[in-house]
């Protein structure tokens, strides 16, 4: 009788630990809600110098370049290796987000990308629409976007998921943009690819060459009397 009994003892057990699994993970924050993509102020394709560096091990961090651009109702961000090869395409639209297969290996984009499409997603909308447009998507949810000092702030609930600096930036504006993502233990930077390359400062050095020397006055050139 004992036998008999374990078998099923033995299924809801590990029926028991499944469960427990994915309730686990349904307690994951859920995908926050999306802008309307008439909101975002981009007419052109933005390039943008993505910079992923995980808090735990910032000697991993990984840069690519990213061609944003907004087509026919849907967010399409194709990213290159810093050498020129495509990556993968990244396509956020009303059907939710996914990657495109590129040039390379699917493990190597995988292991470019610290998390799924959607995470990428939410993070270039909180980082690229105005911080108008994220509070009224977010009316009628559990998240919210708020100004605090110089960061806007991406809370679900009362919990701080992400803080943006700075706090008015949009795709319109040519400066570089930092997320501090506190749910996944990420940093990202992006930053115009023209000031990238041109390093930390904008403004080129002052040439000392360009200031003439000074002509001796009259006076100055007066032998003194004795």
């Amino acid at each position: 009788m004992t036998k008999h009994l374990f078998i099923p003892l033995r299924s809801v057990l590990l029926l028991t630990a499944l469960l427990t699994l994915l309730n686990g993970c349904s307690l994951l924050p859920s995908a926050a809600p999306s802008p309307r993509f008439a909101n975002l102020p981009l007419s052109d394709t933005l390039k943008r110098r993505l910079t992923f560096t995980p808090e735990e091990e910032p000697e991993q961090a990984r840069t690519l370049i990213g061609l944003i651009r907004l087509e026919e109702g849907k967010l399409r961000v194709v990213f290159l290796t810093p050498y020129g090869q495509r990556l993968t395409t990244l396509i956020h639209d009303a059907e939710g987000s996914r990657f495109e297969e590129g040039d390379v290996p699917e493990k190597m984009v995988k292991d470019a990308f610290p998390a799924s499409p959607e995470w990428l997603a939410s993070r270039l909308e909180w980082s690229l629409w105005p911080a108008v447009a994220l509070e009224e998507a977010f009316i009628d949810s559990p998240w919210s976007v708020s100004i605090a000092g110089e960061a806007r702030e991406i809370r679900r609930y009362d919990t701080l998921i992400a803080r943006i600096t700075p706090a008015m930036t949009d795709a319109s504006r040519e400066e570089t943009v930092i997320l501090e993502d506190r749910q996944g233990q990420f940093r990202l930077r992006i930053e115009p690819l023209d000031a990238a390359s041109k390093g930390p400062s904008e403004e080129p050095p002052e040439e000392p060459s360009e200031k003439q020397p000074e002509e001796p006055s009259d006076e100055a050139s007066e032998e003194p009397s004795s």
